[in-house]
């Protein structure tokens, strides 16, 4: 029977590479990937796009920050986050 590994998370909660999980980190990005993240990052954020892409968040929030700095993604709508309370 195969020994299951644990699901760690890092000091963010972001959970760490799992090969159950995270199947095609480290391999090369394909067009349909990169149109993807492209086309529903904003509508589905780093966590369930790192699930459907099965590479880890970091990879994911590192390839849109890539996407963004080369002018192929938008920048983030900063309007959809919440401000800080006022002091």
């Amino acid at each position: 029977m195969k020994e299951q590994l644990p699901i760690t998370y890092d000091n963010f909660g972001r959970m760490k590479y799992h090969p159950d999980f995270h199947q095609r980190n480290g391999q090369p990005w394909t067009r349909e990937e990169i149109q993807y993240v492209i086309d529903y990052y904003d509508y589905s954020g780093s966590e369930e796009m790192s699930l459907a892409l099965e590479r880890t968040i970091t990879t994911v929030q590192t390839k849109v920050s890539t996407l963004r700095k080369r002018g192929l993604m938008p920048p983030a709508d900063k309007k959809k986050w919440p401000k800080p309370p006022k002091k």
